[in-house]
């Protein structure tokens, strides 16, 4: 009799009630707020030249590409991990200052707002490489097509053949003269 007073109660009908509306509803409704985002982040691990030794006592320093303005992570752990938070959207280039020395990157590094991006680098013979991207397997730059052999006589010939055109038209020409008919 007791278990039927208090299915038929108003109280525990009202908590079902409200217990399955907030099971459905959408929780991230109400959590939300209009705040703008704060910034991106950037996260990832330093690894040595073996890229398997995580690199200790490391800092990582973002450098803003049209401002100057610079982002510092806090000393890298026993993994290797940093993280530098905040960073306003824009293109960066990278630096690391390890206990061996300073590193720099090769290239820029975009930062979105409200986003995280993921960068794990490895510390290579003066320079930083991507994971699995040592400078070893990749040629040096290129040089320009007309620096090459190929191109130098490809300049020659058609240099020669410009030449030899314009002598060709003025030959059968004489001078004009006003005086000779």
């Amino acid at each position: 009799m007791l278990t039927l007073r208090v299915f038929r109660s108003r109280f525990l009908l009202s908590l079902v009630l409200s217990a399955f509306t907030l099971l459905i509803l959408p929780v991230e409704g109400f959590s939300r707020t209009d705040k703008p985002a704060r910034g991106g982040s950037l996260v990832g691990f330093i690894y040595g030249s073996d890229m398997k030794t995580p690199v200790k006592n490391a800092v990582v320093k973002l450098r803003n590409v049209e401002n100057g303005y610079e982002y510092y992570s806090t000393p890298t752990d026993s993994t290797g991990a940093y993280k530098i938070e905040q960073i306003k959207a824009g293109k960066y280039v990278l630096g690391i200052t390890a206990p061996d020395g300073d590193y720099n990157f090769g290239y820029v590094v975009s930062v979105k707002e409200g986003e995280v991006g993921k960068l794990s680098l490895a510390l290579m013979r003066g320079e930083i490489s991507p994971m699995g991207q040592g400078s070893e397997g990749y040629p040096k730059e290129k040089p320009s097509f007309f620096w090459t052999p190929v191109g130098i006589a490809v300049l020659m010939i058609l240099t020669t053949g410009a030449l030899y055109g314009a002598f060709k038209l003025m030959e059968g020409k004489e001078e004009a003269s006003p005086s000779k008919k």
